[in-house]
């Protein structure tokens, strides 16, 4: 079997993820922390070249700072629970995709009726079939660290066609390994951001970012 789709098709009714995260491959998931404790992280992310970020779901006024502020110069969506009075905020705020878990089919459909593009959350090969086959515009994989090294290779012999989008505590090695099985895109939250966002250095932060892009850059080579 071939590898799972590595980029969400638009021909199915399904919506693509928005170009900036299919053309970096990076998601930067970011913490629950206070709004101001995020910019100088994501300033430093944003100058070295990771430009789609995912937000906790939840705090609406913190997600429309963000995109106030950075919104010029990257993607934003959302991740976690979602409630569906919160879509048309988030929508004006600027949200481009979301990253739903436990999503109701209220909530898909209310993403879908907005032009949202939504990856549910699934683990097992059976679970990623089911939500693929449902209509999904990509699988949240979460969380991805249980699956092992050899995960990515199984779930795109096991899930063949669907688009897979990882998301918890993918280090570099699984990263390369996800982007070789074709993952659209991955989503790094420790593994990137690490304790930036909570005192950590903006230099070591800064190293992170350029060997993560690096992994990336390497695989297009």
């Amino acid at each position: 079997m071939g590898p799972m789709s590595s980029e969400p098709a638009s021909t199915d009714g399904r919506f693509p993820l928005p170009d900036p995260v299919l053309a970096s491959r990076i998601i930067a998931v970011l913490p629950d922390a206070a709004v101001g404790g995020l910019f100088a992280p994501l300033e430093v992310m944003v100058e070295e070249g990771v430009k789609a970020f995912s937000v906790p779901a939840g705090d609406t006024a913190r997600f429309t700072t963000l995109t106030t502020v950075f919104g010029a110069r990257a993607t934003f969506g959302v991740h976690g629970l979602v409630e569906i009075d919160s879509i048309d905020a988030l929508v004006t705020a600027g949200m481009s995709f979301c990253l739903p878990v436990a999503a109701s089919a209220e909530l898909l459909a209310a993403l879908r009726e907005a032009g949202i593009p939504a990856a549910p959350d699934a683990l097992t090969p059976t679970e990623v079939r089911g939500v693929w086959a449902r209509g999904a515009d990509a699988v949240q994989v979460v969380p991805a660290d249980l699956g092992g090294a050899s995960y990515p290779d199984q779930l795109a012999e096991l899930a063949p066609g669907a688009a897979c989008v990882p998301r918890g505590g993918v280090g570099s090695y699984a990263l390369r390994q996800w982007l070789k099985a074709g993952a659209p895109a991955v989503c790094l939250d420790e593994t990137l951001v690490g304790d930036a966002c909570d005192g950590g250095t903006m230099p070591a932060l800064r190293e992170r970012c350029r060997s993560t892009l690096a992994v990336v850059a390497d695989l297009r080579a």
